[in-house]
């Protein structure tokens, strides 16, 4: 799955460079619109009283500044690690060119019954977005 995004001037940090935070707030836009364009409702998704799915461990790497007005391409890798948990791997280049990354992330999400607060087996819609 790729996710195309231009860097806006609200997304960088004094220096005019896109602070760290941003382009994780921005991988997790990329999963949000996977979700929705498998057809995943996200209001309900996001405040399901059942099951919830909170990221665990996030992690970025850059490998060079990104300005506003930056036109980004991020590709989506997931993974399901096991019945309760799930991985995805960004990459994330220039728009319409692959040869130089630009940074990488990995989000790790766990499935939780809310109720109980205990794992729970990830919903067979994750699970289905997931083969995808």
């Amino acid at each position: 799955m790729n996710y195309y995004r231009t860097i806006h001037f609200a997304d960088t940090d004094a220096a005019g460079v896109v602070y760290f935070s941003t382009l994780l707030s921005i991988c997790h836009e990329a999963y949000e619109n996977s979700l929705q364009v498998a057809g995943i409702e996200l209001k309900s998704f996001f405040t399901s009283s059942d099951i919830a799915i909170p990221i665990i461990h996030a992690e970025i790497d850059f490998y060079q500044p990104l300005f506003c007005g930056d036109r980004i391409q991020v590709n989506l890798i997931s993974t399901k690690l096991n019945a309760t948990e799930f991985e995805i791997n960004y990459q994330i280049f220039y728009e319409n060119s692959l040869d130089k990354m630009l940074a990488k992330a990995t989000t790790k999400h766990v499935s939780i019954n809310t109720k109980i607060r205990k794992r729970s087996d990830l919903p067979l819609f994750i699970v289905k977005w997931l083969e995808k």
